[in-house]
């Protein structure tokens, strides 16, 4: 018997070193190509839990968009995607404060390369692979703080926060879930009421 090696994912060899780790995941029935399309399809109007979450943890900014997707138009930027089954998004950010002060991200080596005092450096991924049980969902997030000062800042925050963002990852993942269910049943009640091509 063969034990097939596992490869590691693009987050973890971005960020083999970390101070802060979540990781989530979730066995959807769909097809792994459904799913992909429910997660990339997701907006915050989707999230019935954690909508209300993000809304006040955004209280006071200019806009609020809430119908955009939230992999391309979200609050992380995507640095890599390989679809239809892997999307890997960075930020960097002070997010205790009431505004967030961010640091514009448009690559990997930008990310990689940034070692400023005071910051937070965060990667975020999505994975959809196939499991013996059906399609396996999972997001990580992992942080790095880039002083001693603003990590013992930032452990604060998490302490404060971490339940908070547990749920609303899991909700993404129990969304992309409904949404992939749905669109599944759509397309088998669209093949069961098609009419018969006339005969030729």
């Amino acid at each position: 018997m063969t034990t097939e090696l596992r490869v590691p994912t693009l987050l973890e060899t971005t960020m083999p070193v970390y101070h802060f780790h979540e990781r989530h995941s979730r066995v959807l029935p769909a097809d792994p190509r459904h799913v992909w399309d429910a997660l990339t399809g997701l907006t915050l109007d989707h999230l019935a839990v954690a909508r209300p979450l993000v809304i006040l943890r955004h209280l006071g900014s200019r806009e609020m968009p809430t119908a955009r997707p939230l992999l391309t138009e979200g609050p992380i930027t995507l640095v890599a995607v390989q679809a239809p089954h892997y999307a890997l998004g960075a930020s960097i950010a002070r997010p205790w404060q009431r505004t967030s002060s961010r640091v514009e991200v448009s690559s990997i080596e930008d990310f990689t390369a940034f070692d400023d005092a005071g910051w937070v450096k965060y990667l975020t991924d999505f994975h959809v692979h196939s499991g013996p049980a059906g399609t396996i969902l999972s997001t990580e997030t992992r942080g790095y703080s880039t002083d001693r000062a603003t990590r013992i800042r930032f452990a604060f925050y998490w302490a404060a926060i971490r339940a908070g963002s547990g749920l609303v990852r899991r909700d993404i993942l129990a969304t992309a879930d409904r949404l992939s269910r749905t669109a599944a049943t759509s397309r088998t009640a669209a093949m069961v009421t098609r009419p018969d091509s006339p005969a030729t």
